[in-house]
């Protein structure tokens, strides 16, 4: 760090301590250096004279700093053709070509992480020249600015500027009087200068794209963006302290603030192919009008802000599987915003609510898997210091649309009705959801881009369909429990979703027992929700259960039925029972045999539990190639079903259990038994089986059945 306050005891620092009193007569009589002079009538500019009031190209670049030579005309007619060191954070101040002293009352002046400094390079050249010869040049001495003093009461602040330790440093202190100025002591605060501007502004969102890669198809929007709101954008006049006075050279971006109200109303068709899983989102500008600019001196300085619109539109897509989808939808956001914004962040609030939401008029889609298309389109606020390339900062709003399309087909997505067969079911489904989103971004040399969310609502939703006109069976809920029960005995059914259903959210169900009561319940979709009832009188019963909704919103009302036996008795088999389960599959075939929990000796499960029969149809087919056979993995020659759960009490035979497979699937079925492999502890057959349920197994030379 420079030590001030040994500046003037060094030899020659006298005459630059007088040079800086000549200083401040020239700045009192208002004396300024050549280069920030109005040209003479009929004087030619080194450069073509700019068609706007501001224009800019580079010069010299290293890694992160850029000199570039700025031209333009300021508010008060003078113009200026001014080369500017344009530097960006530390790296940049460590690696531009400026004076050392420079660099360092730079580096000790940050405060963020993030920065970004234009400066004179005919200024920083002028200190060099001064500092080697000890006193000012000619050219300083015209734009030399009085030390800032503070008084305490006490005189002036002796601490140094930039000392973590000085008591003063933070005190807004009042300046002392020009005359008392003309001393050793002082420093070279920033100066700080605001500019602000209204606005009222309205533009069409008129626009098509289209995509390729992983979505090959089309996005367009049609609707307008409104704002009505003031930009405000601050810069601080850097001043560096040389020989008892302060020498403006460069500014550097502080904030720049957006506030007062917007509203972004548009609608969306999306059309096209998923040809792959993953995808880069896509981001369109739409347009980016202009709204302001101000190009004015502070001291020799040359300074050009400015703000302008910048209107995107965005898609993102998840897929899990190849497809096609097209569909529209339509929303607005309005609301109210006020936010300040650094390089580094943002500080504020906003309230946004969300209108004009529309359902889709053309929604079609073809997929077996998950394509989540995420649409939205964008209106910023965006102010920037000399260049967009050099500093910016925004704040803008960004409503979503979230289109999620889900298709299945196939027989593993459950037993709905408990008869043992997994049904063969499809599903084509579209969901529809809206959300408010502000953002921010900022960026320096368009090297250093950084975005923030800063408020969101919660995600709200539209609709949901069903596309396919015979309806979705796959979104028809299971129904799990035994198929026989005994009257006036409490009994436990489960209701749950099948195992293919995409979403997480609560469902409401509602389960009709056959004699006129229902029930309520409610869970997560992939855990089964246990109702317990009991019948008083025997027969059939016809139970219905239906998926009612979601707490997301979605309107389901599709229903299973089934019927179960209500007897007399619960049944008379005491016995634990023994239990098998499905060990893999192979195709077309299934491996079923024992595990850690079964018990072939005694029985492993207690006779009140409901368990499926494992069914097998036994007619001597040849075993498959490519399945190796052995005694702990036989082939049985046949192919295996479950039936639906029945409470082991009822097995009150090896007859009555294979009664019960051959009523279900017809003669030829029965109970499938331990050795039926030609071997034991497991064997193959054909069939697809849930891999979730246990079931009973009978076992002939042990006593581990129910009935025994």
């Amino acid at each position: 760090m420079r030590d001030s306050r040994n500046e003037f005891a060094r030899p020659g620092r006298l005459a630059g301590w007088a040079s800086g009193l000549m200083a401040g007569l020239l700045l009192t009589l208002g004396a300024s250096p050549a280069w920030a002079k109005k040209p003479s009538k009929g004087a030619t500019a080194a450069l073509a004279m700019p068609a706007g009031p501001y224009s800019q190209y580079t010069l010299q670049e290293g890694y992160n700093w850029r000199l570039v030579q700025s031209y333009g005309y300021a508010e008060d007619g003078r113009y200026f053709n001014e080369p500017m060191f344009m530097i960006q954070n530390v790296d940049g101040l460590y690696n531009a070509p400026i004076p050392e002293s420079v660099r360092q009352d730079l580096l000790n002046s940050l405060d963020s992480q993030s920065s970004a400094f234009a400066l004179s390079q005919n200024i920083l050249n002028e200190i060099a020249i001064s500092e080697q010869q000890g006193y000012l040049t000619p050219a300083l001495q015209a734009i030399a600015e009085p030390l800032d003093y503070y008084d305490d009461g006490t005189g002036p602040d002796p601490y140094d500027p930039y000392d973590p330790y000085d008591p003063y440093e933070p005190v807004p202190y009042e300046p002392v009087p020009y005359q008392q100025q003309a001393r050793l002591f002082g420093r070279c605060d920033d100066k700080v200068i605001n500019k602000s501007q209204t606005f009222n502004i309205s533009t069409p969102l008129n626009s098509s794209f289209g995509t390729g890669g992983s979505f090959s198809g089309n996005v367009s929007l049609t609707g307008n963006a409104q704002a009505s709101a003031t930009g405000d954008i601050r810069v601080r006049l850097k001043r560096f302290k040389i020989f008892g006075v302060c020498i403006p050279d460069g500014v550097r971006f502080d904030y720049a603030r957006a506030h007062g109200n917007a509203v972004v109303n548009y609608g969306t068709t999306l059309s096209g192919s998923v040809n792959y899983a993953t995808s880069q989102p896509w981001e369109w500008q739409i347009a980016k009008p202009f709204l302001f600019s101000f190009a004015f001196f502070i001291g020799p300085i040359p300074v050009y802000v400015g703000f302008n619109l910048p209107i995107t539109a965005g898609l993102s897509l998840s897929a899990s599987a190849s497809g096609s989808i097209t569909y529209n939808g339509a929303q607005a956001a309005t609301g109210s915003f006020d936010y300040t914004c650094t390089l580094d962040g943002c500080s504020g609030w906003s309230s946004f609510s969300s209108s004009n939401l529309q359902a889709p008029t053309t929604l079609s889609g073809n997929v077996t898997g998950r394509i989540q298309p995420t649409l939205y389109a964008q209106l910023a606020i965006r102010g920037f210091l000399y260049d967009e390339g050099f500093a910016y900062a925004q704040v803008g709003v960004r409503p979503y649309l979230y289109g999620d399309l889900w298709g299945y087909y196939g027989n593993q997505c459950g037993d709905a009705d408990g008869d043992g067969i997994f049904e063969t079911v499809d599903a084509l489904t579209f969901d529809l959801d809206w959300q408010v989103y502000v953002t921010a971004q900022a960026d320096s040399f368009l090297t250093s881009e950084k975005r923030w969310n800063l408020w969101n609502n919660s995600r709200g939703h539209l609709n949901f369909w069903d596309l396919l006109s015979s309806g979705s069976r796959a979104v028809q809920p299971m129904l799990l429990g035994s198929a026989t029960v005994p009257a006036n005995i409490s009994q436990t059914y489960s209701a749950r979703m099948r195992p293919c259903w995409p979403y997480g959210d609560t469902v409401n169900y509602q389960l009709g027992w056959g004699d006129g009561s229902t029930s309520y319940p409610s869970g997560a979709p992939a855990s089964p929700v246990s109702v317990s009832h009991a019948w008083s009188s025997t027969g059939t019963k016809g139970l219905s259960l239906m998926a009612r909704n979601d707490s997301h919103g979605r309107q389901f009302n599709k229903t299973t039925s089934r019927n179960i036996q209500v007897t007399t008795g619960g049944g008379t088999a005491t016995h634990y029972g023994m239990t098998w389960k499905v060990r893999q599959h192979n195709g077309a075939y299934v491996n079923v045999g024992y595990d850690s929990i079964t018990n072939p000796y005694s029985g492993d499960t207690s006779p009140s539990t409901s368990l499926p029969i494992l069914c097998l149809y036994k007619d001597g087919r040849a075993a498959p190639s490519g399945i190796a056979i052995d005694f702990y993995n036989g082939w049985a020659g046949g192919v295996v079903k479950l039936s639906a759960p029945v409470m082991g009490s009822m097995l009150t035979s090896r007859g009555a259990a294979d009664t019960l497979c051959s009523n279900t699937y017809g003669p030829g079925y029965r109970m499938a038994e331990f050795h039926d492999g030609n071997g034991g502890w497991g064997w193959w057959a054909q069939g697809s089986l849930s891999t979730t349920t246990r079931f009973w197994v009978a076992i002939n030379d042990q006593p581990a059945n129910p009935w025994n």
